[in-house]
């Protein structure tokens, strides 16, 4: 997901960013899990989750989400 992307509304620029509760601090809360994984993290089953990655247009303010591969 390094590669420069534009905006599939108005081909403006696509900036790189993360979901975030406010008053939070650190890396996003929130991730993408399958509907058929645990509910919670099993100790020693290899995870299927993936962190959210979030693209907005500086022009439109359009949001994109990824879950890219860990």
């Amino acid at each position: 997901m390094d590669e420069p992307k534009s905006c599939p509304k108005c081909s403006g620029k696509m900036l790189l960013g993360y979901l975030k509760e406010k008053g939070h601090y650190g890396n996003s809360p929130y991730d993408w899990t399958p509907s058929d994984d645990a509910p919670f993290p099993v100790k020693g089953v290899p995870s299927k989750r993936r962190d959210i990655v979030l693209y907005r247009c500086e022009q439109c303010g359009f949001l994109e989400l990824y879950a890219p591969p860990n």
